[in-house]
């Protein structure tokens, strides 16, 4: 009896993929539940608390008096909550990578983002998960202030939106606010941060969750090659950052798993991240919990953990090696 699974080698989890379609989704999130409780638990079970007191969008008479839950981490890497199939998954926002590489003083460089020519985006898949790519590239360039680039960039996204029949997120106004903040850093991500998730929403009320998880890859993708790919510099900063998003690469695996058999361009993209996820199984995250922080007259609960990644260059390269690869299939269409 022929016996392969996910957590095999690199020919072993391809073909499990390929053979399996119909039990892949179970094995990835059996494989993410085991290896990741510790830190699911850390991250997710606030939220948990949080949601659990709404029901069908209406929140309920005890709302008003429980404390808001925040998760933030001592290492600053902060990570927006995604719902999906009324699951909660962890990914890290395109805006915190662009404040990261920022950090870093490294100077701006057009040359590594994405062309602005997009008429060879020619299906849904393309055009949202480069419409996830663009949106990277917008923060990193909103991050620089560099006003030119942001009014060709979100002309783009724009563009891609309507092709898309997302014109209820890029409608006249906020079009209009965007060119009248176009030089204000906070105003725009904050706009765009409300126009991603409309567009997020309206995706998943016309039961198109599949491309509402095709742009949150592209944007993930997009931001870890901005960050592996603007300059040479290696510290312990970068080790760090890249390491840490193993989870998140786990999460986007379980988030496109339903999918993976729904063409071939689907199942492209999770082979490709099935790939990197071998990279990633070098790499060693240690987490440690810190005391949360109360603060009674604000109802406000902080919890707080510490993460230690450790991975040698050699794995960095890899891994970066196999984003540009990645990126690369989006962006060509």
């Amino acid at each position: 009896m022929f016996m392969c699974s996910y957590q095999g080698n690199l020919p072993c989890r391809i073909t499990f993929f390929l053979l399996n379609c119909t039990k892949y989704t179970c094995k990835i999130i059996i494989m993410v539940y085991i290896k990741r409780c510790f830190i699911v638990l850390l991250m997710v079970l606030p939220f948990i608390l949080f949601f659990s007191s709404c029901k069908n969008g209406q929140k309920t008479k005890d709302d008003a008096i429980k404390q808001k839950v925040i998760t933030q981490s001592s290492d600053s890497s902060q990570s927006r909550i995604v719902k999906l199939n009324n699951k909660l998954f962890s990914v890290p926002s395109p805006y915190q990578a662009a404040i990261f590489i920022n950090e870093q003083e490294l100077p701006y460089n057009s040359e590594v983002l994405n062309d602005l020519q997009t008429s060879h985006y020619n299906s849904t898949f393309f055009r949202s998960a480069n419409l996830g790519v663009y949106g990277a590239d917008m923060a990193y360039i909103t991050l620089y202030e560099q006003s030119p680039d942001a009014m060709n960039y979100f002309s783009v996204i724009k563009g891609l939106a309507e092709k898309l029949q997302l014109m209820g997120a890029f409608n006249k106004s906020t079009i209009e606010r965007i060119e009248n903040n176009i030089g204000n850093q906070d105003s725009i991500l904050q706009i765009l941060g409300n126009t991603y998730r409309s567009a997020d929403g309206y995706f998943k009320d016309n039961d198109q969750e599949h491309l509402a998880c095709v742009v949150i890859s592209g944007g993930w993708i997009e931001s870890m090659y901005l960050m592996t790919h603007l300059g040479e510099k290696v510290n312990d900063a970068l080790i760090q950052r890249v390491g840490e998003n193993k989870i998140p690469l786990d999460n986007l695996l379980e988030l496109l798993a339903p999918y993976s058999n729904r063409d071939q361009d689907y199942e492209k993209l999770v082979g490709k991240l099935l790939n990197l996820a071998n990279i990633y199984e070098r790499v060693s995250i240690d987490y440690a919990y810190i005391k949360s922080e109360t603060d009674p007259d604000n109802k406000l609960t902080k919890v707080q953990t510490r993460t230690n990644v450790t991975m040698d260059r050699a794995t960095l390269n890899e891994i970066k090696e196999k984003i540009g690869e990645i990126r690369a299939f989006i962006v060509k269409g």
